[in-house]
């Protein structure tokens, strides 16, 4: 951003704010974790006084707060878009289309997938106060639909848990070494989906057989 900001007109505080929030999600995309997080530097890039953050922000946790809320709202709104693409009919359709938009989305947006997934938290956060959580409350719910209705919500958060894993894994391997021969992206995301549902809906169907042939 350019160091010569015009100041903004009375009203347009909220313009101020966006381009913070922009500037540290930015800054985010190449520094280690929250920790490295400057205000100053914050405030530099977006061509205002170190002084004009803490109109906005009381502290870098509340700035942290604003970015991820961005970031993950941009996520689930694609997320939701795929899902409601697909349709109610088949639950795993519409996992599916979920993991293969979170990939999209990473592919498409890298510094912004590293802010949200790749950028070193400090303690204190409380998964109640975690911009991330109505993201993860959409990925969980598409999974549960896949399960049987007898699962374990504990059983359903741990699938839900190794797909997302897989799927970041995919995606930082593939970014890491770029060299190996991968298979294409779209087949193992498949795949990840068939090794953590398809054994379950397996093992459903062969207790019905064995049940009807008892």
């Amino acid at each position: 951003m350019d160091a010569r900001r015009s100041r903004n007109r009375r009203g347009e505080g909220g313009r101020l704010r966006g381009e913070l929030v922009s500037a540290a999600s930015t800054l985010l995309e190449t520094i280690s974790g929250e920790d490295a997080l400057s205000l100053r530097a914050v405030a530099r890039l977006a061509g205002v006084a170190p002084q004009s953050v803490y109109l906005h922000f009381a502290d870098r946790r509340e700035l942290m707060t604003a970015v991820y809320a961005v970031r993950f709202g941009e996520l689930s709104a694609e997320l939701a878009t795929a899902a409601a693409a697909a349709g109610a009919d088949s639950p795993r359709t519409r996992l599916a289309a979920i993991c293969h938009a979170y990939c999209d989305y990473a592919l498409r947006h890298p510094g912004r997938y590293r802010v949200l997934f790749g950028t070193a938290g400090t303690p204190g956060w409380e998964p109640q106060g975690m911009p991330g959580m109505a993201t993860w409350d959409l990925f969980r719910a598409a999974v549960r639909d896949c399960l049987d209705p007898a699962a374990a919500d504990a059983s359903a958060d741990q699938t839900a848990v190794c797909i997302w894993a897989a799927l970041h894994g995919l995606l930082t391997l593939r970014r890491d070494r770029p060299s190996f021969p991968w298979p294409d992206l779209n087949a193992l995301i498949d795949a990840v989906l068939a090794a953590h549902l398809y054994p379950s809906a397996r093992r459903k169907h062969k207790t019905a057989h064995h049940d009807a042939n008892a």
